[in-house]
């Protein structure tokens, strides 16, 4: 094995050790932070789906609300105006005259009414309760709208402290008598006086309802929304809607949980809907407490996270447990999982990710290592056993040679003839010979150096391409669910706009709607424009050289890297300053690289001055000037900002890879060093900084016109 050979050998095998174990020690955080995600997303999960059961409960609430709003006028309407529902008048005694109900024969149809029974006879009752009777039957079509309105309701109803009950939907009146029994249910003494001075909207635990359950006019359990209904200050009654636990079974079963179970209990523990689905796919028999389906000492957590919430996930032994209550109702939200259920999952995804981040590292590696073994190693081994026989005077013809190193082994050989030839010519010409010599032999140092650069930008570009894969596959990751984003808005708009032909009176609430979502679709395409510039930026450079405007693409990486650092900090603004000499015009060199250490070095500064706002607030004003000058036969390019400045210690690190003064998961530590790579190996410039702590950061970048 050639001498050559064998060093580089020697590198790539302690160049694959030593990133073996630093993918085991990257692998080990990763492992942890996969906890740490995993953690984050099941309670961004549940909370989601508590805000949507939230949202159903608020839903519930609003029509009940608006069913008292509606009660308490039509009771206005018909005491000052004579209103008198058309119903009124098929309100029929029974045959002993201590009952009554709605009678509406095969005129009307009954599918859109409810049944109005009480106690007592239509021609002996006040003027008072004909004018409640006329407002409970004026109900009938607000009870038809909340009951088609919510998925899962099962009666909407009125009940008088004056013993009737107007009850949706129809129900023959011999099936469901009405019995003074019903205002001792909680639905009514919950909305009286003495229970309710400040006449709220309130939940009612969970029961059956109905005594018989096998009646197919009972609904089962359910649990009920109500609200009281007053004229002026006396208190009538309450209006009422049932919703039937089975519904809030299936709301529950749509959330898929990691390996836990999730249950829906109100503060009397009673368990009003579980994801469990072979317990929710059995007809209900009876209401289960929480203390029937959790160990003594786990509902005992679940108890002091109730009373102290904590906000975040909690430990007892092996079991996770996440308590969220609901602002709408008196009800919490509560998942019990097995620990190491959830971080077996996360151990899996650890050693998935090592498997292929080493996967890719061999591929990787061994692919470099052939193609330098190919283009470089092998010819330059040639060459210089091609040197050392035309040195000694033997013949060389070295064979399968690359195309571009053909012309240095031309020169090489040229060069030993011409020696050759020189040694045969007279004495007097030696002087002159000597000095050709000479400057052939500076052509060859020259063309030495210059090989030595070229190895240096080959290196330099698998930096920035490997880079530029790790961006383009994040890129490409937020673009999707971006897609998403926009797309469901203008589908939202569409469906607002047809509901708007459908409900007329809510114009106002429906410009907030759409309002809100042209809003989401605005922010989402700004969003989708700086991830279309991401990909742009991060396409894997070829290292071409062209001359470009070095003003404009200067002043377009500017914005691009304040525009992406504004998407992550929304709070944060910045004065941008930009002093460009228009001298500057034209500039030879690698467009798309220096695109990427503009971007590095402006990312750098408004994280900077970030830093200082959030310390400093609203007595600092970010600031961000941006120079350029032409100087001879160079281009200066000054950076500055008045950030948190730089120490000296950290000033002699800054770039060196992987070196970086960011937190954990916020910086690389690649960033400057690949800016440095690219100034100074690929460009043959210079990059500086200067910097005083508290005062302001300077990063001064020289590069030749002519690269």
């Amino acid at each position: 094995m050639n001498p050559f050979r064998h060093s580089y050998n020697r590198i790539v095998y302690m160049t694959g050790i030593a990133l073996v174990l630093i993918t085991l020690g990257i692998e080990y955080f990763q492992y942890n932070r996969h906890q740490e995600f995993l953690l984050m997303d099941l309670k961004n999960r549940l909370d989601e789906h508590t805000t949507n059961v939230n949202l159903r409960a608020r839903a519930i609430q609003g029509y009940v609300h608006g069913l008292k709003i509606a009660a308490e006028n039509a009771l206005f309407y018909v005491k000052n105006f004579g209103t008198v529902s058309p119903l009124f008048p098929y309100l029929k005694n029974n045959l002993e005259n201590t009952s009554y109900s709605l009678d509406t024969g095969p005129k009307i149809d009954k599918a859109k009414l409810g049944n109005l029974t009480g106690l007592g006879s239509i021609e002996n009752l006040s003027s008072d309760l004909k004018n409640e009777l006329n407002m409970a039957l004026a109900l009938n079509s607000f009870f038809e709208i909340a009951l088609r309105s919510n998925r899962g309701a099962a009666w909407v109803y009125y009940t008088s402290k004056s013993h009737f009950q107007n009850l949706y939907p129809w129900i023959p009146s011999n099936l469901n008598p009405y019995h003074q029994a019903v205002l001792d249910k909680f639905f009514f003494l919950g909305a009286t006086p003495e229970n309710n001075p400040k006449q709220r909207n309130f939940w009612t635990p969970a029961y059956q309802d109905g005594a018989g359950y096998e009646n197919k006019y009972q609904k089962g359990f359910v649990v009920t929304n109500s609200s009281p209904v007053y004229d002026g200050k006396k208190f009538l009654g309450s209006v009422s809607l049932d919703l039937s636990l089975t519904e809030l079974n299936r709301v529950m079963q749509r959330f898929d949980t990691f390996q836990g179970a999730l249950f829906l209990i109100n503060k009397e523990h009673q368990v009003l809907a579980t994801n469990d689905v072979k317990a929710s796919a059995k007809p209900l028999r009876q209401i289960l407490k929480l203390e029937d389906l959790v160990e003594k000492e786990i509902v005992q957590k679940i108890d002091h996270e109730i009373q102290t919430p904590s906000g975040w996930l909690s430990f007892n032994k092996s079991a996770i447990i996440y308590v969220k209550d609901l602002h709408e109702a008196p009800w919490f939200m509560i998942y019990i999982g097995s620990q190491h259920e959830l971080f077996m999952q996360a151990f899996w995804e650890a050693l998935e990710d090592i498997i292929i981040i080493t996967a890719i590292l061999l591929f990787v590696v061994g692919v470099g290592y052939l193609m330098v073994i190919r283009d470089f190693i092998s010819p330059a081994q040639k060459l210089v056993d091609h040197i050392t026989k035309e040195n000694q005077g033997l013949k060389s013809n070295p064979e399968n040679l690359p195309v571009r190193w053909r012309h240095w082994f031309d020169i090489v050989s040229r060069i030993f003839r011409e020696n050759r030839t020189l040694l045969a010519h007279l004495e007097n010409r030696v002087k002159i010979r000597t000095k050709q010599l000479q400057h052939k032999n500076y052509q060859l140092e020259k063309t030495l150096t210059n090989l030595k650069k070229a190895q240096n930008q080959i290196i330099v570009q698998e930096k920035l391409a490997s880079l530029g894969a790790l961006t383009a596959g994040i890129a490409h990751e937020i673009k999707n669910p971006l897609n998403f984003v926009i797309n469901f808005s203008e589908l939202s708009l569409e469906y607002l706009l047809e509901l708007r032909e459908k409900v007329s009176n809510e114009n106002e609430l429906f410009s907030q709607i759409e309002q809100n979502i042209i809003k989401t679709r605005e922010h989402a395409q700004r969003a989708d424009s700086i991830v279309k510039g991401m990909l742009a930026h991060a396409r894997g450079s070829t290292g071409e050289i062209t001359i470009f405007n070095l003003n404009k693409t200067l002043s377009e990486s500017i914005e691009l890297a304040y525009l992406g650092f504004q998407g992550k900090e929304h709070n944060f603004t910045a004065r941008v300053i930009k002093n460009f000499d228009p001298a500057l015009t034209r500039i030879k060199g690698s467009q798309q690289d220096l695109v990427r250490v503009f971007l590095n070095i402006v990312n750098n500064a408004c994280f900077a001055m970030y830093e200082k706002q959030k310390k400093q607030g609203t007595k600092f004003t970010p600031q961000l000037t941006i120079t350029t000058r032409e100087k001879k036969e160079k281009a200066e390019i000054i950076f500055e900002d008045n950030g948190v400045g730089i120490n000296q210690a950290t000033l002699k690190k800054i770039f060196i890879p992987f070196f970086t003064t960011k937190d954990s998961g916020k910086g690389t530590g690649l960033g400057l060093s690949l800016s440095y790579d690219i100034i100074t190996h690929q460009h043959h410039g210079q990059l500086t900084v200067e910097s005083k702590v508290g005062q302001y950061t300077r990063f001064i970048i020289e590069l030749p016109k002519e690269v």
